[in-house]
């Protein structure tokens, strides 16, 4: 089965109209724009991120912790550990509170509180009981965004809690200011705005979609060529993955969706790209990688996945993955159709082998 991949222009213009020419500008236009210059909004998961609200949730004994960026518009979440949520408008955010004081905020009981009470994430689901965040600056000190825990009872905060927070958050703010975004990621954002990285991402589960693959693919081409690297292709479905959404509903099925994605990010390479195609298949990009390695890594995604069940508000969920692998050696003629075949064509062998296993062709 040939895939069919959507047609992108690499030329995008960008074009600013921004208040910043004015010779005044507002503390919150300077701000918004130094949110821009992170490069962050609308850009995958990373481990680096996820790894911070992991820690989070069990130093803080908390069920949702978050690193979050504030725009005049919207909080955008680029990790958010236990709640699968991308993106609220700010109005709905308590976190515009701690960006608005540029300090810690804790509320012990957000229905005692009105700046917290009426909104939707307190009034209804999640129905969040209390808050703490704690700023996150840009180099010139303006807040930015937040790291922040959500429980669902009231709680205070004791000073130990605040001053966990505060590590945490100090960690978060070293990574939002690094230039260390994987090289992949890199090289797509360097050439797209907010708006088009936008429409590059997978609402779900915060990856590259299907034409934000197309593009890191033809990127890796190209640099792959002028390196004289091989780089590998793999491809992933989770078996019997429409079992999971007849039997306990499509709400069941993005959870588990949530959660395998999450168990990829953390078993490739910094420099690996991982996509979500669509439905239950991914992608997994590796520059620089022989066969062995491309299978030792496969093999790592395989066990991530089945070897735990996935945990879901409908109880712990067993998965399994087939997955399939292909490489581009040096001055190898493939192209990305030809490679994305060939990873198809492994993948489809390896279902027929009885799921739950990897297969390398060339």
């Amino acid at each position: 089965m040939r895939r069919c991949w959507p047609p992108v222009c690499l030329a995008w213009s960008l074009v600013s109209d921004s208040p910043l020419t004015k010779t005044i500008a507002s503390t919150a236009t300077i701000r918004i724009a130094n949110i821009h210059s992170l490069d962050l909004f609308y850009t995958p998961i990373e481990e680096r991120f996820e790894r911070i609200t992991r820690i989070a949730r069990r130093a803080l004994q908390a069920p949702v912790a978050a690193i979050s960026l504030i725009n005049e518009e919207k909080q955008w979440f680029k990790s958010a550990a236990g709640w699968g949520i991308s993106e609220l408008p700010r109005d709905q955010s308590i976190c515009r509170l701690t960006v608005e004081q540029n300090q810690i905020v804790t509320i012990g009981d957000t229905l005692e509180d009105p700046r917290a009470a009426k909104l939707p994430i307190v009034a209804s689901a999640p129905r969040f009981r209390a808050y703490a965040g704690h700023p996150l600056v840009d180099e010139h000190g303006a807040a930015v965004g937040t790291f922040c825990v959500y429980d669902l009872k009231p709680r205070e905060f004791a000073p130990g809690d605040r001053q966990t927070l505060a590590d945490l958050a100090a960690l978060a703010q070293r990574e939002l200011l690094s230039d260390q975004l994987t090289n992949a990621h890199a090289a797509l954002t360097s050439k797209l705005g907010v708006a088009r990285r936008e429409a590059l991402m997978d609402p779900l589960t915060h990856l590259w979609n299907r034409r934000g693959a197309s593009v890191l693919l033809k990127g890796a081409f190209t640099s792959a060529d002028q390196r004289g690297k091989p780089l590998a292709l793999a491809l992933l479905d989770l078996d019997n993955f429409k079992r999971i959404n007849d039997t306990y509903g499509h709400q069941a099925g993005d959870e588990v969706l949530r959660r395998a994605a999450s168990r990829l990010l953390s078993t490739v390479r910094g420099d690996d790209a991982i996509c979500r195609l669509g439905g239950d298949e991914f992608l997994v990009l590796m520059a620089d990688t022989d066969p062995a390695i491309a299978t030792r890594i496969a093999e790592r995604i395989r066990r991530a996945i089945t070897d735990t069940p996935i945990p879901t508000r409908d109880g712990a969920m067993p998965v399994s993955v087939s997955v399939g692998c292909t490489i581009r050696r040096p001055r190898d003629t493939a192209t990305v159709d030809d490679l994305l075949e060939r990873a198809d064509q492994a993948l489809r062998q390896s279902k027929t082998a009885g799921r739950n296993r990897v297969r390398m062709t060339s």
